[in-house]
């Protein structure tokens, strides 16, 4: 399902799911299924995404009953706690600390610096790649709750309130830190020059 959902139809969707019709669950999974691996993605190994993702939808399925509506912070929101706190669960297992790490895959690349740009002008794909990696070279200097946020609100395109449900942080706090990252790349983006 590619195609884009208001708040009130995944309510609607999600309604249906919770009295137990499948072919909800099947868009529900659908929809966020490529928003949720590339959140998890951008916080685990490549070879653990799959499996975490997996998890967030047995637990999103073993829970579903207890969603309950939230005009702040809606299902998107809902959902993207439940990866969140696999995520820290997965890491609390692993002993590992949370963040993007590295960013490098098994063969030791950096997939981050792997991202290519379909334009069809090579001075535009050249600035395109530059850019991306001197961001990606910023983000990686920041701490993981500022990069959080930022991904949530500017990637996934959440409201504060919404990353707020997601991090478990006041909307206050998501306010104060997503101003400070901004601050901070555009420090460092000024720097890098």
């Amino acid at each position: 399902m590619r195609e884009n959902l208001t708040p009130s139809q995944i309510e609607k969707i999600v309604s249906a799911a919770k009295r137990g019709d499948e072919k909800s669950f099947e868009k529900i999974f659908e929809f966020f299924y490529d928003k949720i691996l590339r959140y998890t993605a951008f916080r685990v190994e490549e070879r653990e995404t799959e499996d975490i993702v997996s998890e967030v939808f047995l637990k999103v399925v073993e829970k579903l009953h207890s969603y309950v509506p939230d005009k702040k912070a809606g299902f998107n929101a809902w959902i993207f706690r439940i990866a969140h706190n696999t995520i820290i669960d997965f890491y609390r297992r692993k002993k590992e600390i949370l963040g993007l790490g590295g960013g490098e895959d098994e063969e030791g690349e950096n997939f981050f610096l792997q991202i290519e740009d379909e334009s069809p002008r090579p001075d535009e794909n050249t600035d395109h790649q530059f850019n991306t990696r001197r961001l990606y070279r910023i983000l990686q200097k920041m701490p993981a709750s500022m990069r959080e946020i930022l991904e949530l609100k500017y990637l996934e395109g959440f409201s504060n309130a919404e990353v707020s449900h997601i991090t478990g942080k006041s909307e206050g706090n998501i306010r104060v830190l997503q101003l400070r990252a901004l601050r901070e790349i555009r420090k460092m983006w000024g720097d890098s020059l």
